[in-house]
């Protein structure tokens, strides 16, 4: 992973901001505190809330096989057959179709697709088309809620998401996401989206859950993804409120806010580089699966959340960040011992 992953990008959701932070509280406070006072934040609240991300941060991978491994040895699936892409029985026609109609040569591929309403532009940059059947959603939302209801450990997704699961923990990678990820999402973000990917060759899954009621959480903040490519598939719920917006690149002149509307089984594919948002939910819940897509051929050269050239610690299998090396620049300095069989390049 790149080394500005404990130094960069920490959500403070007090100030529904991302800062960075290096741990040294002096030069934190000298440079945010009129910001602070400006946003009506306590700065030691700030402070606290950063160190414990930053320690949580530096215990992640080490944390993540302990998780794996208590997983492998105490859960016992519910939907064990979800594990295991069946792309007659849970990919929609559309979408295979679509995969199908992408790997043909020509201009008007794109523009077919569209006439047959298997894609959809909402706008340049962000398609949407159909993924999953209902009856996948279906199984593989009660497999979720099954591992949720075990007991067993897991951890928020991302600094801005409190609820989810990591999908590559619970072991829904190799027969499942692997294939559809490169045999599926690949062919069509790599035809949709080529200035933002050479190759999908590593991605991050997870879930995302909004609930109105409880302590769920009701809205997302400003923010782009540590992906080349995103695709945000809904995978079940009903609600008012809650959707996303989109603003264009955070590279560029933010640009007029595009509402995307989300549909049970169908995917919103877009950079993530997408300064997006999520407004608040207001009555039910919101249950998406999230796929940060990784390119390294791109992000080798460029680190998505530094905007600089990377400098790569190693890490383990479920922590990655999608960096190979060489070209990247390999830090000299490694926290932390791990086995071979779990380091991941």
């Amino acid at each position: 992973m790149c080394q500005c992953r404990t130094t960069q990008n920490y959500f403070v959701r007090s100030a529904e901001k991302h800062f960075s932070y290096t741990g040294d509280d002096a030069s934190f406070l000298e440079e945010h505190r009129q910001e602070l006072q400006d946003l009506g934040v306590s700065e030691e609240e700030v402070l606290k809330d950063l160190r414990r991300q930053r320690q949580e941060r530096l215990k992640a991978p080490e944390e993540s096989l302990q998780r794996v491994q208590r997983i492998q040895n105490e859960y016992t699936p519910l939907r064990p057959e979800v594990y295991k892409l069946d792309e007659l029985s849970y990919l929609q026609d559309g979408f295979r179709q679509l995969v199908a109609e992408m790997r043909k040569p020509g201009a008007k591929v794109i523009s077919g697709a569209k006439e047959r309403k298997i894609l959809e532009e909402v706008r340049p940059g962000i398609w949407t088309f159909p993924v999953f059947t209902e009856a996948f959603c279906d199984q593989l939302e009660c497999e979720l809620r099954n591992f949720h209801d075990s007991g067993l450990p897991r951890t928020a997704p991302n600094t801005m998401n409190r609820f989810g699961i990591i999908m590559s923990e619970l072991g829904f990678c190799e027969h499942l996401l692997d294939p559809l990820v490169f045999e599926y999402v690949n062919v069509v973000a790599t035809r949709l989206l080529p200035a933002f990917c050479e190759c999908l060759d590593s991605y991050r899954a997870f879930t995302v859950l909004y609930e109105a009621e409880r302590d769920g959480d009701k809205e997302l903040a400003m923010h782009y993804d540590n992906a080349e490519v995103t695709l945000n598939i809904n995978i079940g719920g009903t609600w008012d409120g809650g959707n996303v917006v989109y603003y264009g690149l955070a590279t560029s002149a933010e640009g007029p806010p595009m509402e995307a509307t989300l549909r049970r089984g169908w995917g919103v594919l877009h950079a993530g580089l997408e300064l997006h948002r999520a407004t608040p939910i207001s009555q039910g819940r919101r249950h998406n699966l999230i796929l940060w897509c990784r390119s390294s051929g791109v992000r080798n050269d460029l680190c998505p959340m530094c905007f600089k050239q990377p400098i790569v610690v190693p890490t383990n299998r479920y922590y990655h960040e999608g960096f190979t090396v060489p070209p990247c620049d390999q830090s000299s300095s490694i926290s932390r011992d791990m086995s071979t069989d779990d380091l991941y390049d």
